[in-house]
């Protein structure tokens, strides 16, 4: 009896085995950020691997849009920008990417990288711009329309850590956490001097003119090509 059973083991083992295939390890992904969706922002990229699965290069391009829908002047603090750039990634996969299998025996891929990237974009940002002036002695408000055209340029460089895991067999799940720094130039023209208090400092760091410490970290959604 014992000697029907075992063969009978090994035999569903094997078909158990035979129920998750490995999964193949891709040449190349395609990959879009969608959490630059809520800066009006569209980024995509290819990362190409080496052969072995433990390097990679990445190249990004990201357009940004925001338009005044109403065609009235902008209030104070807004900004409605325009603008292209482009992103170059290299990565050394300190975990290649490789097959692993869960407790319930489903395959998964998975690898862990350390990056560097540099990073440069163009953007412009021109309009009305209504601005309000109070005299508190009067009780009287002024406003004030400044046209204000400008030119930003902007470039950084910096590092990340993430993980790449498939999720459903299918897409490619990009999770990283990383930092920088961001210079930027701004050519600014305008009919008021009012100009120079309206822009006079750039403290968010969404803001293509900002420059200092950035932050990087972010989801990237990927399918194989």
């Amino acid at each position: 009896m014992k000697a029907i059973i075992l063969p009978l083991l090994l035999f569903s083992l094997f078909v158990r085995g035979q129920e998750q295939p490995l999964l193949p390890l891709p040449r190349a992904l395609f990959k879009v950020a969608p959490q630059n969706f809520t800066e009006n922002t569209l980024k995509v990229g290819t990362e190409i691997f080496n052969k072995k699965k433990t390097k990679s290069y990445t190249v990004y391009l990201y357009g940004r849009f925001e338009s005044n829908n109403s065609n009235q002047p902008f209030y104070y603090g807004e900004a409605f920008y325009k603008g292209l750039g482009c992103e170059f990634q290299y990565r050394k996969y300190i975990s290649p990417l490789q097959n692993y299998i869960t407790r319930k025996g489903k395959t998964y891929l998975q690898g862990i990288y350390f990056s560097g990237y540099l990073q440069g974009a163009s953007y412009n940002n021109n309009g009305d711009f209504t601005y309000f002036s109070y005299d508190p002695t009067t009780g009287q408000q002024t406003n004030y329309i400044v046209n204000v055209e400008e030119s930003i340029k902007n470039w950084g460089t910096g590092f990340t850590i993430g993980v790449h895991r498939t999720l459903w067999n299918v897409l490619y799940i990009d999770a990283y956490v990383g930092g920088g720094i961001q210079w930027s130039d701004i050519t600014r023209s305008s009919n008021s001097n009012l100009n120079n208090y309206y822009y006079s400092s750039y403290t968010d760091i969404t803001d293509p003119a900002y420059q200092g410490i950035m932050p990087k970290i972010g989801l990237q959604v990927g399918i194989a090509l």
